[in-house]
Parts: structure tokens; sequence; C-alpha cells
């Protein structure tokens, strides 16, 4: 296509190019067309929301029955004494569902958002069938294998093997991505999966050995401002992310979609190349 330079400063002075500006959040969506994480991501603060309600006013409860059964004796300390119980019961169990539920939404929202992202980097930037040279997942032997976050690709073996976090970690830095991800992601990942695997197949209340093994692993990460538990005596039980967890995985996926977008931005898709000659004005 050929225009002067005349008309090309024109249509983009009529187009309004020339006062565009996105924040990398938005320019997100280039790699992201078929995710609404802005959606998702209300929805999601509110179910916390509810849920954090929900348990203030349980211990709200409890400290209103504690109070009671100590100004009272007789038959009515006994039923207040029964009453506290079953509320410090039911809160154990309640806490593990809340718990379940902040983990059965942040972590399928981290795993879809990078595989959509790497997905969205394929399309946009390189093409369905390229596999980029130059790294040691390149070798992994198809384009579908190399762009599937889920698998990791040893080198040694020559065989894929399914690990989510660090098959991000290996794709990412095969396309360039991994200058733009936010420090602290591999030790929140790796927290989150983890604790995803185990509440996923164990559900609440896991045998005790695994408990005891995820407690001594929590130690060892340094994770225990993000995992606390309930215990009978010694023995762990029941195993919940903390407030303090739930709300840095929610500030890191901010960090992550700016990441995506300032990708974004420092790309040029091959789906809105054109080619124009500029003709000099006389």
């Amino acid at each position: 296509m050929k225009m002067t330079a005349d008309i090309c400063d024109m249509l983009v002075r009529d187009a309004g190019l020339g006062h565009v500006e996105m924040s990398d959040r938005d320019s997100a969506c280039g790699i992201l067309p078929d995710l609404d994480y802005e959606a998702q991501l209300i929805a999601i603060s509110a179910l916390l929301r509810r849920n954090d309600q929900a348990d203030a006013e349980t211990e709200r409860q409890i400290g209103e029955v504690d109070e009671y059964a100590r100004r009272t004796c007789g038959l009515r300390n006994q039923r207040a004494v029964a009453e506290w119980v079953d509320l410090l019961h039911g809160s154990t169990y309640q806490g593990a569902a809340h718990s379940m539920a902040a983990l059965g939404m942040l972590a399928p929202f981290y795993e879809s958002m990078f595989f959509q992202a790497f997905q969205g980097i394929r399309q946009q930037y390189l093409g369905i069938g390229v596999i980029p040279p130059g790294h040691a997942r390149s070798d992994i032997g198809s384009a579908e294998a190399f762009w599937d976050c889920h698998f990791l690709y040893n080198a040694n073996t020559g065989k894929k093997e399914k690990k989510l976090v660090p098959g991000i970690e290996q794709l990412a830095d095969a396309v360039g991505l991994t200058a733009n991800l936010p420090d602290g992601l591999h030790n929140t990942l790796e927290a989150l999966f983890s604790y995803r695997n185990k509440m996923f197949h164990g559900g609440f209340e896991w045998p005790l050995k695994e408990c005891a093994k995820f407690t001594k692993h929590i130690e060892e990460e340094g994770w225990q401002h993000w995992f606390s538990y309930a215990s009978h005596g010694d023995d762990p039980f029941i195993v919940y992310m903390t407030e303090v967890f739930i709300n840095h995985c929610l500030d890191l996926v901010h960090k992550v979609l700016d990441a995506f977008g300032a990708y974004c931005k420092a790309h040029v898709s091959i789906n809105n190349v054109i080619n124009i000659e500029i003709i000099p004005s006389t």
C-alpha cells in the first residue's frame, strides 16, 4: 500500500492514534482475548468478602456465648458451654470450607491465566505452528507440547513431565516473558499449587502424616505467614490459607497482568502488520 506522508499524518490524526495511551494492565487483553479477568477478579473478591463477613459473625457468636457462660452457673452454664463447644467446632470446618473456596477460585484463575496468555503469545507474536529456537524447551518435539505450560521439558531425558509451576517458568523463559514477571512469583505459585494438590485430593482433613509433612514443608520454605492449622494436641489435622496469603495472591495477579501488558507493548503482532510505503510529500 502506498500513500503520501501528508495523508498518513491526516489518517493518524483523524483516528486519534496520536493520543492513544493504554495501561499495561489494559494491554494484557492482547494475549487474553477470551479471559474477562476484570469480571472474574470482581466476582472472586466479592465472595471472599462475604466469607470474611461470615467468619466475623461466627467469631462474634463464639465471643458472645463465651461471655454468657462466664456469667452463669448451673444448667444455664452447661448449656452455654455446650453451645460454645459446638460453635468452636463448627468454625474449624467453616474456616476449612472458606479456605477451599478461596483456593478453588485462585488456583484455577492463575493456571488458566498463564495457559491462555501463552496461547495468546503464540497466536499474536510467533505463529500457531512455530517453536522458537535457541532454548532447551525447543527440542520438545511439537508445537502443541511446547506451548502447553502444564509440561516441563527435561533436556536430560528428552521427555516432557507434567509439572505446572516449572512448566510455566520454562515456557516464560523460552518466549522472553520472564524479565517482565514480578519478583516472588515462583514462591507464590509453589505455595499455592502445593496446597491445591493437597486440598483437592485430600479434602479438609488429610491423613495426619500428610499434614505433618506439609507443615514441615511450610517451615522449610518460610511460608508460616501464608498458612495456619488446627491441631489435635500437637498433631495438625486441617491446614488453612491465611488472609495474608489470599490477599498476596490477589495483589500478585495485578502485577502479572501488568507484566503481560508490558510484554504486549514491546512486541508487534504478526496479525496486524500492514506494509505501507510512505511517499514523501512534494
